[in-house]
Parts: C-alpha cells; structure tokens; sequence
C-alpha cells in the first residue's frame, strides 16, 4: 500500500500521476504551470531544449517540484535521456559521459558502473531523478539506423553485464534506470521515430538474443523498461506495436518476465505508432496494454488533447478506472523512493555537478577506449594537416548536431598540427584549399 491516498484522487489528478509530457522552455511558463495545474500532469520528460546551464536546469527542476507538491503533495518524476555519446541532453558545465559503446571498448565492466555513478550523483543532484537509460537493444544489425554506437555490443552476455552495471550505478544515487527498447530494437533497419520497424524473430531466436539483456536486468533489480514501438510479428501476430500490445507488456514482460518495475513508454508521437494511430488513441491503448508512464515529448499539441481523450476515454468505459488505479499505485508506491528538498539551493550542490574529478574519469574512458585494430601508430611529420568536421546528427534521438570542441582540443594538445574543419559535404574551393 503506497503511503500517497488515491481515494482523495480525482480521476483527472489520477491520469495526470501516469502522464509524462515535455515543455518547452528552459524556465516556468505559463504553459508549464497550466499543464500541472489544470491538467494534472504528474512527470515532466526534459530535452536539450530545457537545458542551459546546470544552474537554469536546477532551478527549473525545483521549481517543477515546488508546483507539483503544492498542487498533489505528490512529487514529480523528471526524466531525461542521457545515455552519453550521442543521445546526451546536458551539454555545458556538467560532465559529457560517453557512449555504450565507447565504454564497452574498454573491456572493462567497471567503467559502466564507474559511468553511471558519476552521472547518477550529478542527475540526482540536478533534480532528475529518472535516466531513460541504458540501452540493452543488443547491436545485432549493422544496418540499423538509429542504435549503432549507442548498444554496448553485439553480444547479449555482453550488453547485459554492462547495461546493468551502468543501471545499478544510476540507482545507487537515487536516479530510477530505465532499461530500453524492449523486446529490443538491435536487428531493425527503420527508426521507430520515422516509421514501424518490424523484426519476424520466432521465441528460440529472441530468448537467446534480445531478451538476455531485459532478463538479466530485471532479475538485477532494474526499476524501470521502457518500451518499443516495433511490430514483433511472432509475438503479437495482429502487426500492433509491442508498446501497445498486451502480449508483450503485460503477459510476457509482468507475468512471464516476473517484471514488477516501472513500464515507461517511448515517445507517443513517434512515427512507430501514429502512422496507424492518432497519438491520443495510442496512449489510451499502452495504458491498457500495461504502460504506467505514457510520454509525449514535443511541447505542443496534443498534449492537452491527450489528457481529455483519457478522460472522455473514463467517461465512455474504454479506459476503466480499474486499470488506471493499478498503473497509478505502481507509479506512487515507486514515487515513495524519490527525496526531494526544496530547501537546497544551487551552491549546495554546485561541487557535484561542475566537478574536474567526474571529467577526467570520463576522459580517461574515452583514452582507455582508443584501439589499434591494424598498422602502426601514426608519426605527424612537421607540415601534417587534420581535416575533420562537426558531428552530425544522424536520428531525431541526437541532440549533438554541430557539438564538438575537437579543433580546439588538436590546437591545444598537437601545436605542430594544421587543423581545419569542414562541412560534411565540402564544394570545390574548399576541397583545393
């Protein structure tokens, strides 16, 4: 029995406890403050959008709580996806962590613990206390166009041992792991942002890759997965998204999985469901399939349409209040975990999260991750030139497009070395010069 009462719960206050939507500022709108307080949303999702300075991030997330305990006494979960790498949403000041697969290549599990230590001391402290990470998709399709580097590896043992790592590293400061895509999102060749991938792996297939990292975390304690939007077509045999279908979330992950965490949805306004669903009919059947946080991401429409649909969806009987209670009190008795002092202020916590210590023990994964894999170490002979370019967004879950210091760490570090960065595509004047 969780200690919050939803007996004093409207059933507005109850739906809003199970959302989880984005913003769109790096502060409090009048936006915000109506979304909370008209229409009840209990959790905020953050992006790079949101973010400016650990400073702005921190007086943001304080004032998130400050609004959701004066108007529930319930306080929020405020989730990001900071995987490190490429899907990394807090850039300036703080720590930039690396990839899965950069720590990987270390060949050195404790380097994922070691990783998300660090970033769960500087999340918690930032006020986030849900991470929508690790990755346990295993990489088992070097065409997929949206996982890549972000996987720990193509090898399911592998994934597993460091995505737990990684996880328990996260939980130990406080910050809720939330492992991801299940069933699994490695052997695909579409972006479930742009469109339905489809895997037809039979159960002999997906026990023995897949579903070994899932498994593994859940008998770990991992607290929270959050699901995929790929038709398994041997699991549900109707082409329904795994996030949307009860065979995936409900039978198979609750009861044949034995998975009693938190089931967070990926983005309801992914091409991955709404190519065959509006956004507002596809939350109303994950909370049905056995979602208990549902997200819409983007800080606009149809966010407000979403929570009306949910409760015209109460009022008509396609969305019982039965089952609403049951993803509810999973998600309260799961807040019971988060501390939140609305006295603290940023000078309190400033040393954890502008921190030289938590930087060089990135760097030094990234050293630890370089390979040799043929030839000889390269010798710069006086006139040598590097010519590099910015990184490049690749797919919609990059935030790093342009973000990069690389020229200004070769002039530092190598004088000797001429250093020009190009863009991707360079005209002729520029390839001659």
């Amino acid at each position: 029995m969780s200690k919050y009462n939803i007996k004093n719960m409207s059933i507005k206050d109850k739906i809003g406890q199970i959302s989880m939507y984005g913003i769109e500022a790096t502060e409090i709108t009048e936006d915000t403050i109506d979304l909370i307080k008209k229409y009840r949303v209990g959790n905020i999702i953050l992006f790079a959008r949101n973010v400016k300075s650990p400073e702005q991030l921190f007086k943001l997330t304080q004032g998130l709580q400050k609004l959701a305990m004066e108007e529930f006494g319930i306080p929020m979960f405020i989730s990001i996806d900071q995987e490190g790498g490429m899907v990394t949403r807090i850039f300036e000041g703080s720590t930039f962590f690396p990839g899965a697969m950069t720590i990987s290549a270390t060949n050195n599990v404790n380097n994922a613990y070691k990783m998300g230590k660090i970033m769960g001391k500087e999340l918690s402290a930032l006020g986030i206390n849900m991470n929508l990470a690790p990755i346990m998709d295993v990489n088992n399709n070097p065409h997929n166009p949206v996982i890549g580097v972000r996987s720990f590896s193509d090898k399911p043992e592998v994934v597993a041992e460091y995505a737990w790592q990684y996880a328990k590293g996260l939980q130990e400061e406080g910050v809720f792991a939330t492992g991801k895509h299940f069933p699994g999102h490695g052997d695909t060749n579409v972006d479930s942002h742009l469109g339905l991938p489809t895997i037809t792996h039979g159960r002999d297939q997906l026990d023995k890759v897949e579903f070994v990292p899932f498994r593994y975390a859940i008998d770990k304690g991992v607290k929270a997965i959050m699901s995929s939007h790929i038709n398994f077509t041997q699991l549900t045999k109707d082409g329904t998204p795994a996030t949307l279908s009860k065979e995936v979330m409900t039978d198979l992950l609750r009861n044949e999985f034995g998975f009693e965490g938190l089931l967070v949805s990926d983005s309801m306004t992914m091409k991955g469901v709404i190519q065959k669903y509006k956004p507002e009919e596809a939350t109303r059947l994950a909370i049905n399939a056995g979602l208990d946080l549902t997200c819409l991401c983007h800080p606009e429409s149809p966010r407000r349409e979403t929570l009306d649909y949910l409760y015209e969806s109460y009022l008509n009987g396609t969305l019982t209040e039965e089952v609403i209670d049951e993803r509810l009190q999973r998600v309260l008795k799961a807040k019971e975990e988060l501390h939140v002092d609305l006295n603290k202020t940023f000078d309190d916590i400033k040393h954890i999260v502008i921190n030289d210590e938590h930087k060089k023990a990135s760097y030094q994964v990234v050293e630890d991750a370089l390979t040799l894999v043929k030839g000889e170490n390269i010798k710069l002979s006086d006139n040598a030139i590097f010519v590099g370019y910015k990184p490049r967004a690749l797919t919609i879950a990059d935030d790093t497009d342009g973000v990069g210091t690389i020229e200004e760490r070769l002039t530092r570090e190598l004088p000797n070395l001429t250093t020009k960065i190009i863009n991707l595509s360079p005209n002729d004047d520029v390839i001659l010069d």
